[in-house]
């Protein structure tokens, strides 16, 4: 699994968050879980 940079990973089952501050090649696991990557939040416009 590649992680990207700026992207935020998540863990469902404790709810630990990360935010992915170097790109690479590897596997986020936490207790032999892999982490899932979070979609970017959407903000109301300003208008």
């Amino acid at each position: 699994m590649a992680v990207a940079l700026g992207k935020r990973y998540q863990e469902p089952g404790s709810g630990i968050e990360l935010l992915c501050i170097k790109a690479g090649d590897c596997a986020l696991n936490i207790d032999g879980k892999g982490l899932e990557e979070l979609q970017p939040k959407v903000l109301p416009s300003a208008d």
